[in-house]
This record gives C-alpha cells, sequence and structure tokens, in this order.
C-alpha cells in the first residue's frame, strides 16, 4: 500500500491530540467539582479549556489529511466502485487540499499581522502573536499532510480499497 505515513509522526501527533483532550476534559472536571464542593473556579478554566481541546483537533488534523480518515459518504463510490471510487477520491484529497491552503492563508496572514502586537488572551494573558502563530504552523503541518495525502490518492494503484 503507497499511502504510509511515518508511524513515529502520526503516533506523535495523536498522543499530543489526546495529551490536549484530557487536559481540557480534566479542567473542566475539576472545576465542576471544586465549584459544587467548595465554591472555587479554577481561574481561566474555560478559556484553557478551549485552547487545550482546539490545539488536540487541530494537532488530529495532519494525520487525517494524510491518512485520509477524516469524515467521507461514500454513497456513489460504494454503488459502483469502479464508476466513482478512484475520480471521487481524487476530488475529495484536492478539496482536502485546497481547504487546508485556506486555513494556512487565513491563519497565517492574521497571524503575521499580529506580530508584536501587546494583545493577550483574555483569561491568561497569553500573547495572542504567539498563540496564533502556533495555530498557523499546525495548520501548516495540515497542509504538507494534505499534500501527502493527495499524493498518496494519485499514486494508489487498483481498484477499491
Amino acid at each position: 500500500m503507497v499511502r504510509k505515513i511515518n508511524p513515529m509522526i502520526s503516533m506523535g501527533l495523536l498522543g499530543a491530540a489526546t495529551g490536549f483532550f484530557l487536559l481540557g476534559t480534566g479542567v473542566t472536571v475539576v472545576d465542576v467539582v471544586a465549584r459544587k464542593l467548595v465554591g472555587y473556579n479554577v481561574p481561566g478554566a474555560i478559556e484553557l479549556t478551549c485552547y487545550s481541546v482546539g490545539f488536540g483537533a487541530l494537532l488530529s488534523m495532519p494525520v487525517c489529511y494524510a491518512t485520509r480518515s477524516h469524515v467521507t459518504a461514500k454513497l456513489l463510490s460504494e454503488l459502483m466502485p469502479r464508476l466513482f471510487l478512484r475520480p471521487l477520491g481524487r476530488l475529495s484529497t484536492l478539496a482536502s487540499l485546497i481547504f487546508a491552503g485556506l486555513l494556512v492563508w487565513i491563519l497565517g496572514s492574521n497571524a503575521i499581522s499580529k506580530l508584536g502586537s501587546p494583545e493577550t488572551s483574555s483569561d491568561l494573558g497569553l500573547p495572542m502573536p504567539v498563540l496564533l502563530s502556533i495555530v498557523a504552523l499546525t495548520l501548516g503541518m495540515g497542509f504538507v499532510a494534505a499534500c501527502a495525502g493527495i499524493w498518496f490518492e494519485w499514486r494508489r494503484t487498483g481498484g477499491a480499497q
């Protein structure tokens, strides 16, 4: 099979994504329990949860693009695989590439425009230029992975896989 990516990279990204999802979940649980038992809110809990869950989702995007494991609808390719599987597979990877490129362009432009800005996040006081740069770089990894996904799709041989 041609569409393999380095398992260390994919496991590292998915492991980090899992860690961020667990962090967001943990902060939420601690916040709710502390509020109920001792009347104490975790400072910045909502912001920390949003950032950690969002970054977890961003880290999983490159793996999904490269392995083409994102959500798909295969109605036509299941009905007539010889006719639809390859063209629709190629079209979907091209759409993923365009989408990933637009995300990098939009967020990258925004991150560049914020460089040097003193703007910070509302609760935790994290520097927005750094946060936006991290997001843009992560989306850049997604774009590279979408390029790999389209390469794997075009190199794929045989019928239905």
